[in-house]
């Protein structure tokens, strides 16, 4: 991969990454006992489904969020008032308290959606949904994907530990579940669309600002793998001690190819079908930016921020 800028139009990402002894992802409690995500893997050949542990995408997202709210408070981006809460409403949070987000209240979805979008850069890339109170409903999907972050069956294990809650009187028992293992994890960005207006067909912000969102929304995928702020890691934080896989981007309007880590051939198939992409649409199609660790990981997103530019499209303008 040379150091010449390309059009990004999909981002997909493949790995396997190891966690040890962590609690991220909880389902509640049954008496004194915590209980983790669990789910069920069907793989082909086997008549027996196998249980394992896993993270929830929800919970990944939340986390990328979490992330992606920090970087564009240091960096300045623009955010709605809601957004710079990190409140859950994100854009509604202005809408609820009349913070005179849209010029025009009896706007049309299109006008209305692209202020939305110029104003506030999660709820852009993090997508919305948020009825008026007059009825009208606006929403916009989200850039980012995630798939369950779920473990490779035999490569997983969940074992109950015993601990104290001590006070004054009598401490109190309870079991905390922690997991150890391999998960397969995927993602997919559709990088096209960040500003983008599906009612006008058109751009709300310029080519500079659809930069920056695209790098901070790199950043925090970054970050997310980095630092999970999953759920009891003040005792149990995880130790992440292997990351592996492939990063496959494309610069015409073509799916990043993906397949899961489950699969054990994953990342020959990804180089196959990039390979055939690339025979189809023609050559640079499809980049692939392969990772054997956390830190070449850390490399390839690096180099995707510096060569990375937004997609243009020769029906989709931008709005002014």
């Amino acid at each position: 991969m040379t150091n010449q800028t390309i059009p990004v139009y999909s981002i997909s990402i493949s790995g396997q990454i190891s966690l040890q002894l962590h609690a991220l992802n909880n389902e509640g409690n049954e008496g004194n006992q915590s209980l983790t995500r669990r789910y069920y893997i069907v793989q082909k050949g086997d008549p027996e489904p196998k249980f394992v542990n896993g993270i929830s995408g929800d919970m990944f997202k939340h986390i990328q969020s979490e992330h992606l709210h920090r970087i564009a408070l240091e960096e300045g981006l623009s955010l709605s008032e809601g957004g710079k809460r990190f409140d859950p409403d994100r854009i509604g949070y202005d809408i609820d308290h009349n913070l005179g987000l849209f010029s025009d209240p009896n706007g049309d979805l299109s006008s209305k959606t692209n202020q939305v979008l110029q104003r506030c850069t999660i709820s852009d890339l993090e997508g919305f949904m948020v009825t008026e109170k007059k009825g009208q409903t606006l929403k916009r999907e989200s850039v980012i994907e995630f798939g369950a972050v779920v473990g490779l069956p035999t490569f997983v294990k969940t074992q109950s530990y015993f601990h104290a809650k001590y006070g004054v009187d009598n401490p109190t028992p309870y079991n905390v579940q922690i997991s150890s293992g391999l998960y397969a994890t995927v993602l997919n960005l559709e990088a096209f669309r960040i500003g983008y207006n599906p009612h006008t067909f058109k751009y709300a912000i310029d080519v500079a600002t659809r930069k920056k969102r695209l790098n901070a929304l790199l950043k925090s995928v970054l970050y997310t793998y980095l630092q999970p702020n999953g759920a009891k890691r003040n005792t149990n934080l995880p130790h992440p001690d292997h990351f592996e896989g492939v990063i496959s981007v494309t610069t015409r309007r073509c799916p990043a190819p993906m397949i899961s880590p489950l699969e054990e051939s994953y990342h020959r198939q990804i180089e196959s079908i990039a390979n055939t992409l690339n025979r189809l649409n023609g050559e640079g199609t499809v980049h692939l930016f392969p990772f054997s660790n956390m830190a070449e990981f850390a490399e390839r997103i690096q180099t995707l921020i510096a060569v990375a530019q937004p997609w243009e499209s020769d029906n989709a303008e931008t709005i002014e």
